[in-house]
């Protein structure tokens, strides 16, 4: 009992830091982010930075950049993974499918979940840049919920057969 404990909480861990990982890589190599991107010039960035901090108290601005990267990361890195593998744990799935299936999903409703818990007007309407970041969350549960997977939803112990007379073998 220990040691899938452990094994869990070690799948949990990797799993979470695979798609922390993953997730920028994807946004900074995404075709759509660099054609977007291409056309600002470099000093762009710097002024949108400086203008950041030159609004106010840059400690605050610091403070907000790193609880918007957090809120990120709990929601679309840690969370699917984490809900999917205390479904799987209940259920006693060993299905590869089902571990970076439904985390991929979960990784990429979540924004939906959230527009739709605030009420938003534009709840069910997706753009194509929506949809394409929709697919960039999706990947990076994936990710997680493979590397989860790997780790500790595919060798838990299969449920014990018992004898009796379901079991198809004659007694005495």
């Amino acid at each position: 009992m220990l040691s899938r404990l452990l094994l869990t909480i070690l799948g949990l861990a990797c799993g979470s830091a695979a798609a922390l990982l993953f997730l920028p890589f994807a946004v900074l190599v995404d075709p759509l982010v660099q054609s977007t991107a291409s056309h600002l010039p470099a000093d762009h960035w710097f002024e949108i930075l400086e203008s950041l901090f030159d609004d106010g108290d840059p400690q605050e601005a610091v403070m907000t950049i790193v609880q918007l990267i957090w809120t990120i990361g709990m929601l679309v890195c840690v969370l699917p993974v984490t809900i999917t593998a205390l479904i799987g744990g209940v259920a006693r799935s060993r299905s590869f499918l089902f571990y970076a299936g439904l985390t991929g999903f979960l990784a990429a409703a979540m924004p939906w979940i959230l527009r739709a818990s605030r009420f938003a007007e534009r709840g069910g309407q997706m753009s194509s840049a929506e949809g394409h970041l929709t697919l960039i969350l999706f990947l990076t549960g994936v990710v997680a919920g493979t590397i989860y997977w790997l780790i500790a939803g595919r060798g838990g112990q299969p449920k014990p057969s018992r004898a009796g007379w379901l079991s198809g073998q004659p007694r005495g």
